[in-house]
């Protein structure tokens, strides 16, 4: 949404139109390794609804269906999101009218400062004047949240601020009565991490220890994700006094421009290597000690003892793996299967895209029509698959 939003943003003379700077953004997203978290307010609603979600450093990614491989493993393919069908247009500078219209109403409403400032005055009264830090705001946030004659409040806020229809509302509460009325943050964990994150705003807002700048609302969207995640970097303001209330005690929030002077030390040390050497640290960094990506690595993956990546692997075994990644691919055709447990599954198959512009996936950081797969046999490759798809 953030980047759409620039396609009617006014730039200074010189800069790029809006269309080539959002092409610019989009295609730095969502390479093939990435994957798209479920959106919070469907997590919300279903958490509500008695669904448990994850909460410990793993995406919620949606599921498309369950499939059984040909051997009889089982595992689900992953659901393309419409953010990822979107961003894969906006890479190729292919904007709709609706696009436009979205861009124009999303900057509208971000840009208008008399939003917060109408919220704040309205906050009038509803919490302490005073509040000196936000140690203080986040325990009287806690007080506040945990009260039990304020839980059915607490319930029908959530519902009310996620865009539950009345008819869901009203199982949601129906389930609760019948749990015997517990507290929200047993009853829906993320729901009521989310609602946390509001409240905290809310409070911080009122009483001036955040601030009414326009897009403050819209930053905060980003703390709902947060419990999907190991690892928090932003410089927005509100973040840095925001998420570490929220972190788990295995998380940690690091401070961007603290993240950016860690990725110059190694964008330096790979400057120096040729691109053979700078293709190994594709999927993980080499080892500098005063480097913050390393100290993270070792701190969350015990990296370099436990590194894998380095082992030797047989001319039989790779046979063997692509074998079973075929023999996985190939499921995605087969029927849909009764619903086994993620935790359970033991295959993921997610569908990925590559653009000629996109980097290639050896780690080079080059083009992928300039690298692993030169532009004739990208285009054979187009080419069979238009086929496949008229047929």
């Amino acid at each position: 949404m953030e980047i759409i939003g620039d396609l009617k943003k006014e730039f200074a003379e010189g800069k790029s139109p809006s269309g080539d700077r959002v092409k610019d953004f989009a295609s730095k997203l969502f390479p093939v390794e990435t994957v798209v978290n479920v959106h919070y307010k469907l997590l919300v609603k279903n958490n509500l609804l008695g669904n448990s979600v994850a909460m410990d450093g793993r995406p919620n990614v949606g599921i498309q269906k369950f499939i059984a491989s040909s051997s009889g493993q089982k595992g689900f393919l992953v659901k393309e999101t419409e953010e990822e069908k979107s961003i894969y247009k906006w890479k190729e500078g292919q904007f709709t009218e609706a696009d436009r219209e979205l861009s124009s109403l999303w900057r509208t409403v971000t840009t208008d400062e008399q939003v917060l400032i109408r919220l704040k005055q309205s906050l009038k009264g509803c919490v302490p004047d005073k509040i000196k830090d936000f140690d203080e705001l986040n325990m009287i946030v806690n007080n506040h949240l945990a009260s039990p004659d304020k839980q059915q409040a607490i319930l029908l806020a959530l519902i009310q601020n996620y865009d539950i229809n009345p008819a869901i509302g009203f199982e949601i509460l129906s389930k609760w009565g019948w749990a015997g009325k517990p507290l929200i943050s047993q009853f829906a964990p993320y729901a009521f991490h989310c609602l946390r994150v509001d409240t905290l705003f809310l409070f911080g807002l009122s009483t001036g220890l955040i601030g009414t700048r326009a897009t403050n609302r819209v930053d905060l969207e980003y703390l709902y994700y947060q419990p999907f995640g190991n690892i928090f970097t932003s410089n927005d303001k509100v973040h840095k006094n925001l998420a570490p209330l929220l972190l788990r005690d295995d998380q940690k929030f690091i401070v961007g421009t603290e993240l950016k002077q860690g990725l110059k030390l190694i964008v330096d040390f790979l400057a120096n290597l040729d691109p053979k050497s700078v293709s190994q640290f594709k999927n993980e960094p080499p080892i500098i000690n005063e480097s913050l990506v390393f100290q993270l690595w070792k701190e969350f993956f015990g990296y370099p003892q436990t590194s894998n990546w380095e082992r030797k692997i047989s001319d039989s075994e790779q046979e063997m793996m692509k074998r079973k990644a075929d023999e996985f691919i190939q499921a995605v055709e087969n029927n849909s299967i009764d619903s086994v447990l993620s935790d359970n599954a033991e295959f993921v198959v997610r569908k990925s895209y590559l653009s000629k512009n996109d980097p290639c996936y050896c780690g080079s950081g080059k083009r992928i029509t300039d690298c692993c797969l030169p532009e004739d046999k990208f285009n054979e490759i187009l080419r069979k698959q238009n086929e496949k798809k008229n047929k």
